[in-house]
This record gives C-alpha cells, structure tokens and sequence, in this order.
C-alpha cells in the first residue's frame, strides 16, 4: 500500500483514538465469549459510526461467526485496516501500520459481543462486581452499580452502544444481514 493511500486510511482511524479518554480506573470490561455462545451463525456487513469527543469516523464492518470462529474485518474505502479471528482460546489480529494501538482487537471483540451475543451468555461471563439488566429497549452492564456500557436496539437492523466510561459512543447499521 502507497504512503498516501496509508495515510488517507488512517486520517479515519486517528481523530477517534486521539480524542479518546482514559477509561475509569477498573472499569475496563474483559469479555470474551466463545463462538459458540451466540447459539447460531451469524454473517452480516454493518456501517459503524464511531463518534468520540464530537468526532465521528464511518467504517465498514464484516462479521461471520458460526460455532468454531468469529471472523471480523474492518474496511474504510474499502481497504481493509484491520482483521481479527477469535475462534474461544486466540484471538489474532491483523492491522494496517498506523493502527491507533488504544482500538485493540480485544475492545472491537467485545462491542460487537455486547451488542449481538444473548444476555444470558454476557450474564454468564461477567467478572466479580459486573451486572447486566435488560429489557425491550436493550442492556445497561453495570460495575458496583453504575452504568458503564449502555446497548440500544432501535430497530432490527440498528444499534448503539454508548461506553459512558470511556466516553465513546458507535452505532450500527447492519445489511446483508443472514442469520
């Protein structure tokens, strides 16, 4: 990949990361589900927003998960900046140089656990002095009962997760959507 075209990519990734906060000290939520707890495969391309401190980034996402890997790719006009594997045991990442090393492939992991795994599974992984309360509307995961991560679903095809404890928001709009 040619230096401008480098440096085009990550003009979308490092307004976000640099505007990023300290997360709350111990707030930081180590999630990750197996594979196989999403109880089904699941393939779909989601546009993901990402807005930090007043500054928002658009990238694509690709997601595939069945009972032995989740596979994501992240795309900004349409070159790949990062990919990431977890099949319960590794995770494996793959980023362009320049990736903001604060967006882990630990991090993208577990948002996209948050928003698409069941309660149950999440519940069930939760470390000491984390709770999920959820209804209708989506899921609150709360450390010694404050709000640290809020999950919204405003439509099928749509959601938010707002990290009050890092101080970043991403939204998802999702197509191509088979489940």
């Amino acid at each position: 990949m040619n230096a401008l075209r480098r440096a085009l990519l990550l003009a979308c990734v490092l307004p976000a990361a640099c505007a990023h906060r300290p997360p709350v000290p111990g707030a930081e939520l180590p999630l990750r589900l197996s594979p196989a707890s999403l109880g089904r495969e699941l393939t779909l391309q989601q546009r993901m927003k990402v807005t930090v401190r007043g500054h928002s980034q658009q990238f694509d996402v690709a997601l595939e998960v069945d009972a032995a890997a989740v596979r994501v790719a992240i795309l900004a006009f349409g070159q790949v900046l990062a990919r990431l594997s977890w099949d319960g045991r590794e995770l494996r990442e793959e980023r362009v140089r320049g990736w903001p090393p604060a967006i882990t492939g630990a991090l993208v992991l577990r948002d996209l656990q948050l928003v698409h795994w069941p309660e149950a599974a999440i519940r069930a992984a939760l470390p000491a002095g984390w709770a999920i309360e959820a209804d209708e509307r989506g899921r609150e995961l709360r450390l010694a009962g404050r709000t640290m991560i809020r999950v919204q679903h405003p439509t099928p095809e749509t959601a938010e997760l707002e990290n009050l404890a890092a101080g970043y928001r991403i939204q998802l709009q999702s197509w191509g959507r088979t489940a």
